[in-house]
């Protein structure tokens, strides 16, 4: 018998402890993409309940994103991202509330642009953390022994 579930949980929670903050930033938006793209399944079926519970779970990535933003510290940017998290949100409501597949597809457009600089971000950051001959070797196709 296997537990498809239990192991999943399980990676999904190593994954999440594992992770750079950059990554767990690029976690966050897949997360809110994934279900407002669920919301689009959600509305075609009918299926209002799951709908709401799709949009409440998109909302509550993107108000944990833009209450985790450091105002005084980040400056032009944090400000920044505080409106377009709003106006995201906005979008969102008004798609739920008019059942708008173009507002949803608005907000997913503007969190694939963040999650594509996040993911940048966190590359970067991983490259950083991973020796440059690791990398040189697996880059050329050579075989990465690690040694104890």
């Amino acid at each position: 018998m296997s537990y498809p579930t239990y192991g999943s949980s399980i990676y999904k929670e190593i994954s999440i402890n594992t992770a750079s903050p950059a990554k767990l930033v690029v976690m966050l938006y897949e997360g809110a993409i994934r279900f407002l793209r669920q919301t689009d399944t959600d509305i075609r079926n009918k299926d209002f309940a799951k709908k709401s519970q799709s949009v409440d779970r998109a909302v509550a990535i993107i108000q944990h994103l833009q209450g985790t933003l450091d105002l005084d510290k980040g400056g032009t940017v944090a400000f920044d991202l505080d409106r377009l998290y709003t106006y995201i949100t906005s979008r969102i409501f008004d798609g739920s509330a008019k059942l708008d597949l173009k507002a949803f597809e608005e907000a997913i457009q503007l969190l694939t642009t963040l999650l594509s600089g996040w993911d940048e971000i966190a590359r970067k950051e991983q490259e950083k953390s991973v020796p440059a001959d690791l990398l040189a070797r697996q880059a050329a196709g050579g075989r990465l022994e690690l040694h104890a």
